[in-house]
């Protein structure tokens, strides 16, 4: 067994991919540069368009062609896998050669049985929130906690006037997107809670910024319901990391009144950039949001209808309770620093637990035990070649 830092490790996934998979590898590849693992990136399909500077800055330096042994871990969902190790099978990886460890998503109470036969190929789990591992030990599939990484890289970011947003609004900020089931995120619940609260500060100068991912392909005929009020502004093309951390930023109020999230990433990367955070209290986003370092939403549990989401059948997730939402945000508006205190509170909690380096440290010390463990095992396997069969070996 060679030494620990000898040992290839090796991220596999989408690390160019602008969606959710992705944006949790390139958390984990920054996290671990983060407390100098000595780590390799590996793009397992090269679908993705390579245009992003700030994914080029975290991917670019550690990508390799190679699939060496060690230790490997996939960032993929329990969906993907099949196709997953064809494809490393089909450019030179030995899955069985190396310990494999899988990093899935998911967003409900229960992971989904059928995916379950997936994830017992590796040699372990790793889950990216309590609310997340839960899920998965329901469906008998024990994993480890590791989380996800919040902090963006620093430099300047743009101004409100980028985006055309006034700035002597208090600018409400809500993100989701109308491809892929809008109503887990629930944006309909922001609206109803900004309708509430302009009719009871009709003198307060109030912006809600809705960033719509995908509605550049079909999100016209919702945004046009909403885009008419001169109070809300809906922004439907595509951003870059630039352009997503300088809206965030710009904000006031970053608001998420989820039914359910794996992790939560937006309200995390609103925290650990300094803005105010309002989210419902349940879910993945616990785990760094409490009702004292942000706005922490109160709800109710209710089961998922048909079709809600795929493998709702038999769940229950919530319905945020938007008077509470608005009473949190009341006394905000009424006075700037209560919310400013908050917002500072909840950037040190944030970046204490989900910094790069807090989980950095988080995975460093499970490979640690990994790499332990596998030593141990070369030890135990030497152990047992008797010296008989060393000397016919050497014969």
């Amino acid at each position: 067994m060679r030494d620990f830092a000898d040992l290839p490790i090796t991220m596999i996934g989408h690390p160019w991919a602008p969606i959710g998979m992705g944006e949790q590898m390139r958390s984990h590849i920054a996290a671990a540069t983060a407390v100098h693992l000595h780590h390799r990136v590996f793009d397992i399909f090269r679908y993705a368009q390579r245009v992003d500077p700030a994914h080029a800055a975290i991917v670019a330096p550690l990508e390799r062609e190679d699939l060496p042994g060690g230790v490997r871990i996939f960032h993929i969902n329990g969906d993907e896998v099949e196709r997953v190790l064809e494809a490393f099978a089909a450019r030179g990886g030995d899955f069985k050669s190396g310990y494999n460890i899988i990093i899935p998503a998911w967003e409900l109470p229960h992971y989904p049985a059928a995916w379950a036969p997936a994830l017992a190929k590796f040699d372990e789990v790793w889950a990216i929130s309590a609310f997340t591992q839960s899920a998965l030990a329901k469906a008998g599939i024990p994993s480890h906690l590791i989380g996800q990484a919040i902090e963006g890289p620093p430099g300047a970011l743009l101004p409100r006037r980028h985006f055309a947003i006034r700035e002597s609004a208090y600018m409400i900020l809500n993100f989701f997107d109308l491809s892929s089931y809008a109503s887990r995120k629930n944006p309909e619940a922001v609206l109803t809670m900004f309708d509430r609260l302009r009719a009871a500060h009709p003198f307060r100068d109030l912006l809600l910024v809705l960033k719509v991912k995908n509605g550049e392909r079909g999100a016209e005929e919702w945004a046009e319901t909403v885009a008419s009020d001169p109070q809300i502004k809906v922004l439907s093309t595509p951003l870059d990391t630039l352009g997503v951390r300088s809206l965030i930023n710009a904000s006031d109020c970053f608001v998420s009144l989820h039914r359910a999230e794996g992790f939560g990433r937006g309200l995390g990367e609103a925290m650990a950039l300094g803005r105010l955070a309002m989210g419902t209290g349940w879910s993945g986003n616990v785990d760094f949001m409490t009702a004292e370092n942000s706005l922490l939403v109160g709800h109710s549990v209710r089961a998922l209808a048909p079709g809600d989401y795929p493998f709702g059948e038999g769940q229950s997730w919530v319905e945020p309770d938007i008077d509470h939402a608005c009473a949190l945000l009341s006394p905000v508006l009424a006075d700037a620093s209560r919310g400013a205190a908050i917002a500072r509170h909840g950037q040190f909690e944030a970046l204490k637990s989900h910094g790069n380096r807090a989980v950095g440290v988080r995975i460093l010390k499970r490979i640690e035990a990994i790499a332990a463990g596998l030593a141990q095992s070369a030890a135990s396997r030497e152990a047992r070649v008797t010296p008989k069969s060393r000397a016919k070996t050497r014969k």
